[in-house]
């Protein structure tokens, strides 16, 4: 717990995620009303309230943006501490209440075996990489693919595929955890549970998540999404 309490991207998203776009939206609305009541008329007021337009639709996806990394880096530290509760056969997941100014959140404990999970994934990985039509699926990972190499008197280089296949889970560990206790990943008839009899599981989850995740970069914003998406 104090590796989590004590990490700035935890205490960031606890301060910050709630209160940025409506922080952003009060100044906003006080500018202008400071625009409408100070007295300007004519085209000093068309031309003031057109840039007020502007900037406002800019700074919202620049709260927008920010959210987005803000939960990245909780996803982050969750990954963190899940892996060294993950020894335990413990999960963390953040569970956010908190509305506006009362930013509440609960710490949701989860008892899982990931190692059937992370046995799945490295199938999962192995059957992608000798496929052609998924080019730079590697990079949707958001984990290293490298070997390690230790340098010596012998260079000795160690695969990375479970260890990358591990990271994988934890990567997305505390994402499958909020959801589950939203209860947003109940199971149906079309879709069984593979390790689990509750909730979909997060080797499910993962693999589903990784087919349907846009390429990073520019190319994401002239793609279309894939039709095979499932909702759970």
């Amino acid at each position: 717990m104090e590796l989590l309490v004590n990490d700035a991207r935890f205490t960031l998203y606890n301060v910050c995620y709630k209160r940025v776009l409506v922080c952003w939206i009060t100044i906003a609305f006080l500018v202008l009303l400071t625009l409408l009541f100070s007295g300007l008329e004519g085209l000093t007021l068309f031309s003031l309230g057109v840039l007020w337009l502007i900037l406002n639709a800019m700074a919202i996806f620049l709260c927008m943006w920010i959210k987005l990394r803000l939960s990245k880096g909780l996803e982050q530290c969750l990954a963190s501490v899940n892996k060294l509760m993950n020894k335990h056969k413990l999960l963390l997941a953040l569970d956010d209440r908190g509305k506006l100014s009362c930013h509440k959140v609960n710490l949701c404990f989860i008892y899982f075996d990931s190692a059937p999970c992370i046995a799945h994934l490295q199938q999962f990985i192995e059957s992608e990489e000798g496929k052609t039509i998924m080019q730079g699926w590697e990079q949707r990972l958001d984990v290293s693919a490298n070997d390690i190499v230790i340098q010596g008197s012998q260079s000795t280089r160690l695969s990375r595929k479970q260890e990358r296949c591990a990271l994988l889970y934890l990567r997305y560990a505390g994402r499958w955890g909020a959801y589950a206790v939203k209860k947003r990943l109940n199971l149906s008839s079309a879709v069984p549970g593979r390790h689990g009899e509750k909730f979909v599981c997060p080797c499910q989850f993962i693999e589903e998540h990784l087919k349907t995740k846009p390429p990073a970069g520019i190319a994401k914003f002239f793609t279309l999404p894939s039709q095979s998406i499932q909702l759970y």
